[in-house]
């Protein structure tokens, strides 16, 4: 990874490639688009906002040429630019300006809020032919399944994630823009100063303002079912999750714990995430407050 982030650093044509390439496997690796984000990141970050549009531009040229050449329509350069692109090159503006990952978090957050806002009070009709093709889909592959599937509680689930559709694409834009942004400032911090990301990570804290937030969200959970509070609070719960592995990361590095143990708290998390996800979002969430690092690393 170090060799590719040297020949991102190498020149705006080497960048806009690795971005443009990366953005079209990503029609068959996902995971790769974060990558493309983490150029335009990286850029961003170490180069300046000017050299970051030089390069996002360049990018969504070539992303257009590529997807016309082997899909027939340039649409996904333009869908890179609106949906991951744009944002990463902001909030890296804002980091390299403000120099305070917590903040730039909570920029995160509050553009996903006003994403959930937009799409449940402006558009709230929207999503609803994608949720009935959605919906389609399913009833058919159900329809190919033995009868030992509970087809009502499936219709069940379905119809709650349709719901809450809005909110739940919005904190995986989040994860998605945080994800290429660590990424961008691990890639300048192995280049430029190594360990810089370890100690900006393991010593972010969220503001007690947005903490707040999101205890306020959870007590009105309590006394009302509206899919806008459950769709904020995936939204803002999300980014308390980053601050709990946060948090996680900081305790175990103060304490000198060997990595394997980081590693086999991950593969955990991945494997039982119903178990791990909501605590540990819970656990940040608190963090704000009680301060575990310094009680734990004593």
């Amino acid at each position: 990874m170090l060799a590719l982030a040297r020949f991102i650093m190498a020149g705006p044509g080497q960048a806009a490639l690795v971005a443009a390439v990366s953005a079209l496997l990503a029609l068959l690796l996902p995971p790769l688009a974060w990558l493309s984000g983490g150029v335009i990141s990286l850029i961003t970050l170490h180069l300046g906002e000017k050299k970051g549009i030089q390069v996002m531009l360049f990018a969504s040229l070539g992303t257009a040429a590529l997807s016309w050449f082997v899909l027939g329509t340039p649409l996904v350069a333009l869908v890179m630019l609106m949906v991951l692109w744009l944002p990463v090159w902001l909030v890296s503006w804002v980091l390299k300006n403000s120099v305070s990952l917590a903040l730039t978090l909570q920029l995160i957050t509050g553009l996903s809020v006003l994403l959930v806002l937009v799409f449940h009070l402006v558009y709230p009709d929207l999503l609803v032919d994608q949720g009935q093709v959605f919906k389609q889909a399913v009833e058919q592959m159900m329809a190919n399944q033995s009868d030992s599937v509970d087809k009502s509680q499936l219709n069940q689930a379905v119809d709650t994630v349709l719901r809450w559709l809005p909110g739940i694409m919005a904190s995986g834009l989040l994860f998605g823009v945080v994800l290429s942004l660590l990424l961008g400032r691990g890639w300048q911090a192995a280049l430029y100063n190594p360990g810089g990301l370890a100690r900006e990570f393991n010593e972010l804290r969220l503001g007690r303002s947005l903490s707040v937030v999101g205890l306020l969200l959870l007590l009105m959970a309590g006394f009302t079912s509206s899919d806008l509070v459950i769709m904020l609070i995936l939204v803002v719960l999300s980014v308390y999750l980053i601050q709990g592995l946060a948090l996680i990361h900081g305790i175990l590095a103060a304490r000198g714990v060997h990595k394997a143990w980081l590693l086999g708290f991950y593969i955990m998390m991945f494997l039982l995430p119903q178990l791990v996800l909501m605590p540990l979002a819970v656990f940040g969430l608190t963090d704000t407050w009680i301060d575990f690092r310094k009680r734990l690393t004593v």
